[in-house]
């Protein structure tokens, strides 16, 4: 399952780094750029949480499948609606690749609480969202390659490797990923299975919302946040310091290396330290690092404020993804087995939901001619409110669940001694 995620991911990482630049010069606007990516969102916020409702105590294998096989499909559509400059196609692709994405996203941690041991979850969780950031250096650094050549001539047909051309080969490559989900082994659901419209009647009894509702609040506060800042890094790089798309994937090539290895430390950090640590500091330096990058806008005048902001973008991805899946962790634990696939679902939705907002804020904000430095204050601003809101739910988790208060002297906890749970 990690493997084809990875395939797939390929696609997500490659139209992050370069959909953007392409569509610029294709003529559009920042504004026009923002609202065809809330689509994109649009359509996930719909469909994740039925989706979540449906798979309850149902073999996953086959949403892998269908996830494989349209990730690619929709892309191409997608990518061939941007050349024929069609922008009611461009709409509806960006809708369709986003709702065949949120299948394995909704997917993906269910599939691992099933089937991952106990005590290797962490472990698991953290791989998993480490092949984005594998997707990323990979994507990146063959984005630069290919832009590097320039062209290729096949039967005697000059082919120039542009943003299309190369985003043509990460989609055939990425399409791979079906043969490989065709290897999963299904693991036994952990409750029965029922038809959707039961599940949907069940809703208010057999899930616990108070619960649900604690993980969400956070978790809300940092997608809207994210969805201000990270869908245009990009287009702030292009704006501010001139980066094109074969310096800005090169660059997206070297975080993703750096959030790749950080992401596969966090578990030992984790198992040492506790949530707190493994979240909290992480998040908070990546909130220092934010400012700082913001910051640099104002001294782009400066030949140093290029390399100052390659460095504090470069920090705080790392430092933001690697607790990720100490917080998907956590909220999973919190809220315990038969709420998990839930939970799931309604992460994604909320993700999709906030970022379908943030796009649109983004979108009047920039029509309003606030800098981009402002914006990335104000995801500053809600990213703090959401790591206090994280304190508060790690605090009330330790409370409730000692025993996974995880180190080999607890440093939230020292009386507690050696504790593993």
């Amino acid at each position: 399952m990690i493997s084809a995620a990875f395939l797939i991911h390929m696609i997500n990482a490659g139209f992050i780094l370069i959909l953007n630049i392409y569509l610029r010069k294709k003529g559009y606007a920042d504004e026009s750029i923002a609202q065809f990516n809330s689509f994109r969102f649009l359509g996930v916020l719909f469909f994740a949480f039925p989706l979540g409702i449906f798979i309850k105590g149902k073999a996953l294998k086959p949403f892998f499948l269908a996830s494989s096989l349209l990730v690619p499909l929709f892309s191409l559509f997608l990518l061939l609606s941007i050349q024929g400059g069609n922008e009611t196609r461009i709409t509806l692709g960006f809708i369709l690749w986003g709702v065949s994405f949120m299948i394995l996203n909704v997917c993906g941690l269910p599939y691992i609480m099933r089937s991952a041991p106990e005590e290797v979850v962490s472990e698991a969780i953290s791989l998993n969202f480490s092949t984005w950031s594998l997707a990323t250096i990979v994507s990146g650094s063959l984005i630069n390659i290919l832009s590097r050549v320039n062209e290729i001539v096949i039967g005697g047909v000059i082919i120039p490797l542009d943003e299309f051309h190369i985003m043509l080969v990460i989609i055939s490559i990425s399409s791979l990923s079906f043969i490989l989900v065709l290897f999963i082994k299904e693991a036994k659901p952990r409750s029965r299975s029922s038809s959707f419209f039961n599940n949907l009647r069940a809703l208010r009894s057999d899930y616990d919302w108070t619960l649900i509702g604690r993980v969400l609040v956070p978790n809300m506060l940092i997608a809207i946040g994210a969805g201000l800042t990270i869908p245009f890094v990009n287009l702030f790089f292009n704006s501010v310091f001139k980066v094109d798309s074969d310096t800005f994937s090169l660059i997206g090539a070297g975080t993703a290396m750096i959030v790749f290895l950080s992401t596969l430390f966090i578990p030992i950090i984790r198992r040492k330290f506790g949530f707190k640590v493994a979240i909290l500091i992480p998040q908070s330096l990546a909130i220092l690092f934010l400012v700082i990058l913001a910051t640099t806008q104002l001294a782009q005048a400066y030949s140093w404020a290029f390399y100052v902001a390659i460095a504090a973008f470069m920090l705080r991805q790392p430092f933001m993804n690697m607790a990720g899946p100490m917080t998907s962790e956590l909220g999973m634990k919190y809220v315990g087995p038969r709420n998990q696939e839930l939970i799931s679902a309604i992460s994604s939705s909320i993700w999709s939901a906030s970022w379908f907002i943030s796009a649109k804020i983004f979108q009047v904000l920039r029509q309003m001619d606030l800098e981009y430095y402002q914006i990335f204050f104000i995801t500053a601003v809600l990213y703090a409110v959401g790591v206090g809101f994280y304190h508060l739910l790690i605090n009330d988790f330790l409370r409730r669940s000692p025993e996974d208060n995880q180190g080999p002297v607890n440093l939230e906890n020292p009386l507690r001694g050696m504790n593993r749970g």
